[in-house]
């Protein structure tokens, strides 16, 4: 019911304010500039025409016919095609998958959320570059390093964007993959943030061994299945998964995504958790910072591998 109440709120206040109020807020809030007027008028319809089709959505939210709501996000100026080839850059190529397999040990539990263990760090934005796998890699190391060490220490998506290309992994627009982010770390140690910021553009590598702050001596690969990674995430921490992000994404503002978004799998992120009600779910962290969805993370129905989640690219660090 808060939520309902929330919602309904948000829906009279953008109501409430003019097309082109809505506009200039989205402009501001997103940092938004365009080359020339054309392009400008071209964006504000697109921007209509998403505003149209997250009020049908939510319709079906508030009568019960859906389990999430959208809004507008730093996407609601660009086509569903135009998000989709965006999307399609961000995992390029398929791993090589040849890492040891995880083996279940121990029953996980009914329900469980690393942010609240302390093992999920601060959301972060890749920005315009299609880096989503070194978010996701960085995301399942400072979880273990956080399990295992008791180490809060945010890790360099930048190092493994500008490092890991002799390893598979290509530059902002020809995407990687988490595999070949863990292969450069188990070899090479990875910097803290703070010593490796990230600036989202592939640059020369600038690694320094006397800053590294985290090695790993392997890394274990998930069963592609809905049970298995279940057991991974509720066993061993949050895991590096890659799933299909689709118009769900796009415009997703809240709530247990449950409509059919099967597709070519195209983006890295961190399952971090999961739940029963009202209808299992996963707890999944993106990567486009703490203004997107919840507080920069979505929930996503576990039935019928939506998105395509439980595939053989779900993949954790092993630590020394």
């Amino acid at each position: 019911m808060k939520t309902f109440i929330v919602l309904a709120a948000t829906i009279l206040a953008v109501s409430a304010l003019s097309l082109h109020e809505q506009w200039a807020d989205f402009k501001v809030k997103h940092g938004k500039s365009y080359k020339n007027i054309a392009e400008e008028t071209a964006r504000f319809e697109i921007f209509q025409q998403t505003l149209k089709k997250i009020e049908e959505h939510n319709a079906k939210y508030e009568a019960g016919l859906s389990s999430f709501w959208m809004g507008v996000t730093k996407f609601s100026d660009m086509t569903s095609e135009e998000f989709q080839a965006m999307m399609n850059k961000q995992i390029a190529s398929m791993p090589k998958i040849e890492g040891e397999q995880h083996v279940p040990f121990e029953a996980e539990p009914e329900e469980i959320d690393w942010r609240k263990k302390g093992a999920v760090l601060e959301v972060k934005d890749q920005g315009q570059c299609g880096s989503c796998w070194a978010f996701s890699t960085t995301g399942g190391l400072e979880g273990q390093n956080a399990i295992k060490n008791g180490k809060k220490v945010s890790l360099s998506e930048q190092q493994l964007l500008d490092c890991s290309g002799s390893y598979g992994n290509g530059d902002c627009d020809e995407g990687g993959v988490m595999e070949y982010g863990l292969e450069y770390v188990r070899d090479h140690g990875i910097e803290s943030e703070a010593s490796y910021p990230y600036v989202a553009d592939k640059m020369s590598c600038k690694a320094k061994p006397n800053k590294t702050v985290l090695k790993i001596k392997s890394f274990k690969l998930v069963e592609a299945s809905t049970e298995a990674l279940k057991n991974a995430v509720g066993t061993v921490g949050p895991i590096s998964v890659a799933l299909y992000a689709g118009e769900e994404l796009q415009n997703y503002a809240g709530g247990i995504i449950d409509r059919n978004c099967a597709g070519q799998i195209n983006h890295g992120v961190l399952a971090v958790g999961y739940g029963e009600s009202p209808q299992p779910y996963w707890i999944v962290k993106n990567s486009w910072g703490a203004d997107w969805g919840e507080n920069g993370s979505f929930r996503l129905s576990r039935a019928n591998n939506l998105c395509s989640i439980a595939n053989d690219m779900a993949i954790y660090p092993v630590l020394h």
